[in-house]
């Protein structure tokens, strides 16, 4: 369930988002601000958070999901940008919100566990060794995180690029193109029509041996 106790004055976060009621929507492709201390709570869409390594490359940490939360916690010094994947729908909580309700503290507490717990899924799947393998985890834990049922199999409810992909597991988005397209040519995964990953209806709990 997703809480807060106080509402935020339109716009008084940014200038392109939209305010609905208790909730800010920001369309695809949108920056979330994280300059300020607080934290974002996820009621639909998904966001991609990552940071920029000394060589200018960028660092994927994850994904805030519905029912976790984001943002700049407070005396948090690490930097990162958040940037939504989809259209999403986000509740903002300041540092007096969460210090004037234990109710709220205890939640937000335990979607952030949550969000750290996909984290280290995330880096587990970083640390296999073949490339193949890891999109291939990677492809799963999706499927599992938001994946939905579709006669074909499970679709991911967010269409990555292949540079998304790339990033996460640290290859390039050639070795993801190719890659994807055996795992299409054998028949693990199809793309719909808005080019959304299907995993097909395969054994989940025997992964692909490549």
């Amino acid at each position: 369930m997703l809480l807060t106790d106080r509402r935020v004055a339109p716009g008084s976060l940014s200038e392109t988002n939209t305010y609905l009621g208790d909730l800010f929507m920001y369309k695809k492709g949108d920056i979330i601000p994280t300059d300020k201390e607080g934290l974002w709570q996820v009621y639909r869409g998904i966001i991609q958070l990552s940071k920029v390594d000394f060589e200018g490359e960028e660092i994927v940490l994850g994904w805030a999901l519905p029912d976790t939360c984001f943002g700049k916690g407070i005396n948090q010094r690490t930097e990162y940008q958040a940037v939504a994947l989809s259209d999403v729908y986000l509740k903002w909580c300041s540092v007096e919100d969460i210090n004037n309700s234990n109710y709220l503290c205890r939640n937000l507490l335990m979607q952030q566990s949550r969000r750290l717990t996909k984290t280290e899924e995330i880096l587990s799947i970083i640390a296999i060794r073949r490339v193949e393998e890891r999109l291939w985890q990677l492809i799963l834990f999706l499927s599992q995180e938001i994946g939905h049922p579709v006669p074909e199999g499970i679709r991911l409810g967010v269409r990555f690029t292949h540079q998304n992909l790339a990033n996460v597991i640290c290859t390039t988005r050639v070795t993801v193109t190719r890659l994807l397209g055996e795992f299409q040519d054998k028949g693990l995964i199809t793309f719909d029509s808005s080019r959304h990953i299907i995993l097909n209806n395969v054994e989940y709990a025997s992964p692909y041996r490549f």
